[in-house]
């Protein structure tokens, strides 16, 4: 065999290695699988989430961290597991009476983060505390005080060019409550139904429902982009095409009633973009996850903002208790 030879079959060798295998994540109580979660390498950079059948692929022998919010975060140097098991979150909320609910208000507040990539590289990082006051009755929901950690990237390689500064390519945002839940809108919509814990459109799986009755509690993950491929939109030359969207929400559940927003009790959404302008070849791809956790909660009849003071209290407190990525929060710190 001759040198070239034995090259091509080395070459090919380490190619086998190394390429992808297809993984399921799975809760590690129920054996479900678990959608929608957020595999970061170790470089703290988003490779993906896991699909409506818990799958993604994975290569050999690489980190990997694996996040999602009703587990507990998960790092691992994949080794050829077909099944990778999370374990569920022990994250708890004090309860509240069902008298208490007769009050005028529903007051909550929610630690928050959101991540933006750009090329691969973290250019955006924010979180922090924000609370709510939603009427009882009519569910219309008042923002209150909020405070905030920010940070934005120096790389050059991913600095917008002078041109592009027409339109932003900062897509993170402040969380906000809706008066109507992920749940709501997917039972109500005449074109879904809930069978068997999958969300159907036009006899299409598009989601899944499971409900943990040891913790009380209801997971809905949904693809918000169907019935589209992608959402392109147009401006100033720049081209915009959203390819994923992804949206997960848990509920407190007792099996009684449809979970509202005073239920709630934490959101992820993801989206995946691509940004392109007519006279640049450059391709920016961008990744976006914002998350939210419900920290504390209350019934009221007074309309009472908390002060910043008590807000930076929680933050310190609850900022803890929702690790981000090891090495997301190394670039962070490298940065700052």
């Amino acid at each position: 065999m001759n040198k070239q030879s034995i090259f091509i079959v080395l070459f090919v060798l380490v190619a086998m290695e190394t390429s992808a295998q297809q993984v399921m994540l799975a809760d590690s109580i129920t054996k479900n699988a678990v959608c929608y979660a957020t595999v970061y390498d170790a470089n703290g950079t988003v490779i993906g989430r896991s699909d409506m059948g818990g799958y993604i692929n994975l290569q050999k022998g690489f980190e990997y961290h694996i996040s999602h919010i009703s587990y507990e975060p998960k790092s691992l140097v994949h080794n050829n597991d077909s099944i990778i098991f999370l374990s569920p979150s022990s994250y708890k909320l004090s309860e509240v009476t069902v008298t208490a609910k007769k009050k005028k208000y529903y007051h909550c507040k929610v630690y928050f983060r959101s991540i933006e990539h750009v090329d691969s590289c973290l250019k955006y990082y924010m979180d922090g505390i924000r609370e709510f006051f939603i009427d009882t009755k009519s569910r219309k929901v008042h923002c209150g005080n909020v405070v905030t950690n920010y940070f934005m990237s120096k790389r050059k390689d991913i600095a917008q060019k002078k041109r592009s500064m027409m339109i932003s390519d900062r897509y993170m945002a402040l969380p906000f409550l809706d008066k109507n839940t992920l749940y709501e809108e997917t039972i109500r919509d005449k074109k879904r139904d809930i069978e068997a814990g999958v969300i159907c459109a036009d006899s299409i799986p598009i989601g899944s429902q499971e409900v943990f009755s040891d913790k009380n509690e209801m997971l809905l993950s949904i693809d918000a982009l169907w019935p589209k491929n992608a959402l392109v939109t147009n401006l100033f030359g720049y081209t915009q095409v959203l390819s994923k969207h992804n949206r997960t929400e848990l509920y407190r559940y007792d099996n009684s009633d449809t979970p509202s927003v005073f239920n709630l009790k934490s959101s992820n959404g993801y989206r995946h973009l691509t940004l392109t302008h007519k006279k640049e070849k450059v391709v920016r791809d961008i990744d976006v996850e914002d998350m939210f956790y419900v920290v504390d909660y209350e019934y009221t009849d007074t309309k009472k903002l908390s002060s910043s003071e008590s807000l930076q209290k929680d933050y310190k407190n609850y900022s803890g208790m929702f690790p981000v990525v090891e090495r997301i929060r190394e670039q962070l710190v490298r940065e700052e």
